[in-house]
């Protein structure tokens, strides 16, 4: 067992005065947010390990330490809190998918932001779909909704896909504060592997511990995690396509929802 693991099990172990009730409950809600939210089987091909011992993997984690007075107290409600921090592993995950798209060096004239026009968009999907590989993701800058709104036929029943002439569908990621981009990449999700260190007790990608710290005294620490490695394997399945210049306040998303 590694470092990392061992200091896990150790909080795990240490539920000393902690209600089972609640701590079966918080780790059953954090792994079902975590799932729902997880968006990374749509943007790369996923490769699950159970190797453990220390690599160049990323550790994606999220803590903080709450009162056990209030943890056992039946008048808190930590429903939301346990959602929320599964949550916000899957969001960590769309961040560091952006991060390294955002390395990639864009092909061809870049979008200009104050007049953008998204034709090269549109060639980009044709190329990639000529060259036999299946383009299903957009992601799109968010500061850009509204020419990409209008520009595209957007199918909003079924999710968020952009829905060309012909009938082709691609599902449509927009950047945010917390997964930010600044530029539009067409991807077919295997120009990526994503591996990922499966938890040693659950099989989960996800990782989880609730239990004592050793210190503050009458705390509860709450833990999770994912340990992975996103890797660009195929540069000719993706197209990036840079955006210059400050796009104007109506084109993002609070004005264009106005409209």
């Amino acid at each position: 067992m590694n470092r990392r693991d061992q200091q896990i099990a150790e909080i795990n172990a240490n539920v000393n005065e902690l209600r089972e009730d609640l701590l079966l409950s918080c780790r059953a809600q954090i792994i079902e947010a975590y799932r729902k939210a997880s968006v990374i089987d749509r943007l790369a091909n996923v490769i699950q390990l159970t190797d453990r011992e220390p690599s160049d993997f990323r550790v994606l984690t999220n803590s903080e330490a709450r009162r056990l007075a209030h943890f056992n107290d039946s008048s808190y409600s930590w429903d939301f809190y346990c959602k929320e921090l599964g949550r916000s592993i899957a969001l960590a995950e769309e961040r560091h998918v952006f991060e390294e798209l955002g390395r990639v060096s864009g092909r061809g004239q870049p979008i200009d932001a104050t007049n953008p026009t998204l034709q090269a968009i549109v060639e980009s999907i044709a190329e990639l779909r000529t060259a036999g590989f299946t383009p299903g993701v957009l992601i799109a800058p968010i500061s850009l909704y509204g020419p990409v709104f209008k520009g595209f036929k957007i199918d909003w029943e079924e999710g968020r896909y952009v829905v060309l002439a012909d009938g082709y569908r691609l599902e449509l990621f927009w950047s945010s504060k917390v997964a930010p981009i600044d530029r539009f990449v067409v991807l077919d999700r295997r120009a990526g592997d994503w591996k990922v260190k499966l938890d040693p007790e659950s099989n989960e990608r996800i990782t989880v511990a609730i239990g004592r710290p050793k210190s503050p005294p009458g705390a509860v620490t709450f833990l999770a995690e994912t340990v992975v490695k996103y890797e660009i394997v195929d540069h000719e399945r993706l197209r990036v396509i840079e955006v210059v210049g400050e796009p104007p306040d109506e084109f993002g998303l609070e004005q264009a929802t106005r409209q």
